[in-house]
């Protein structure tokens, strides 16, 4: 067993995902201790690759972590030699019917970013946990407890959910059947593709040199820049496509999903269609459906337990507002704890403090993720299109 260290309050974070690291870097920046518990064996025990943009939320970003991983930033950055400006700092959406430009949603100051090299990057200094499931939460005398499945327990002062969509700290909150995420009926697909061969990751850049999309012909597309390895020789880049149609839920991988997007989902146009079509063998492909949940009010122990990110209100990708809502998350929780301690961590003042955080993050989360699910509604039909807030208002934020 831990015991909290009685000169400083230690928070649990369950998850080592970017909310639950961010989470740790913000709370050490602040001379908060916290220590990460993650149920995988290490960074690279998942195979999954996607890409982030973080664009609203970048400032909050920038004053959560050290000013080494700022620096570094680039580390994480899917192509850090681009000159960064006003075009670059945009995200066009093309017709899915005519192919021509619909709109472009400018970004200023965004950076589309790998999570896998980000996620790398905010591990740095942080005191992780590896193969930790938690089996079960208990208030104690002094704080709470987390019980591992491997019979390990930890004592802290405050434990953060920060597990993800299907978020095991969000069930031992509400219960089983009041945390379970929702079915959206929307699929999404992704493929992470090396040509090794100029012509057609030129083909890709040409749509946009950081990445685009196509709507409003009954599926979505998007195409990106992944990594690259020689910033002079296309042909080493990797790139990724997107596909996101209504439909029976499926979760497949490799060239099961491929074929199953070629058989069952319509074509999209351009490169956008050919990027799938010239996906190599071996690539990783994968289909999941995207699943949400509407954030409500759950116990927090005095105040003692919450949640973050997609732990609290997972959503759909549209505007990419998940990650920006996450750092919000933090930066809020960060600041809650730093009056928590500023009242010499008083019971009533502890209860008050993290839930005006819980309050004000259920609001704001619920009207995210009912916004995701009104864009991926509209980005289906070319008429619904108009009324969708990307186009109306561009990638700003969401609530």
């Amino acid at each position: 067993m831990n015991a909290p260290n009685s000169g400083n309050e230690t928070v649990a974070i369950v998850g080592s995902g970017l909310t639950g690291l961010l989470a740790a870097q913000g709370l050490k920046l602040n001379g908060i201790t916290a220590v990460v518990f993650e149920r995988e064996e290490s960074l690279d025990a998942r195979s999954r690759e996607w890409t982030i943009l973080v664009h609203w939320a970048m400032p909050i970003f920038a004053k959560l972590v050290p000013k080494h991983i700022l620096a570094n930033l680039s580390e994480a950055l899917c192509n850090p030699h681009l000159d960064f400006n006003d075009e670059v700092e945009s995200l066009p959406c093309y017709n899915g019917i005519t192919g021509d430009l619909l709109f472009s949603s400018s970004t200023p100051g965004a950076r589309r970013v790998n999570r896998r090299q980000l996620r790398r990057l905010l591990a740095q200094g942080i005191d992780i946990r590896w193969n930790k499931s938690v089996r079960e939460l208990l208030q104690t005398g002094s704080g709470v407890r987390l019980e591992f499945e491997d019979g390990g327990t930890f004592d802290a002062d405050h434990i953060l959910g920060a597990d993800g969509s299907s978020s095991k700290v969000r069930e031992m909150l509400l219960g089983v059947e009041q945390a379970q995420p929702r079915q959206s009926g929307f699929l999404f697909a992704t493929g992470v593709t090396k040509f090794g061969d100029a012509d057609k990751t030129n083909a890709v850049v040409q749509a946009h040199p950081v990445a685009a999309l196509m709507m409003g012909a009954s599926t979505v597309g998007a195409v990106g820049v992944m990594s690259v390895d020689d910033p002079n020789d296309t042909s080493t880049w990797t790139t990724f496509w997107v596909k996101i149609w209504h439909g029976d839920p499926v979760d497949l991988k490799g060239q099961e999903a491929l074929n199953y997007i070629k058989e069952n989902t319509a074509p999209l146009r351009g490169i956008f269609q050919s990027a799938i079509d010239w996906t190599p063998d071996g690539s990783y492909v994968s289909i999941n459906e995207m699943k949400y949940w509407v954030p409500t009010p759950w116990n927090n122990y005095g105040g003692r337990v919450t949640l973050a990110g997609d732990a609290a209100h997972p959503m759909l990708v549209y505007r990419g507002q998940g990650f920006q809502h996450s750092i919000t998350d933090v930066d809020n929780y960060v600041n809650a704890l730093i009056q928590v301690r500023s009242s010499s961590s008083d019971a009533t003042s502890r209860e008050m403090i993290i839930g005006a955080y819980d309050s004000e993050m259920v609001e704001r989360g619920a009207t995210a993720v009912q916004q995701s699910l009104i864009e991926a509604e509209n980005s289906l039909d070319l008429e619904k299109v108009k009324k969708m807030l990307m186009m109306r208002q561009g990638h700003s934020k969401s609530a």
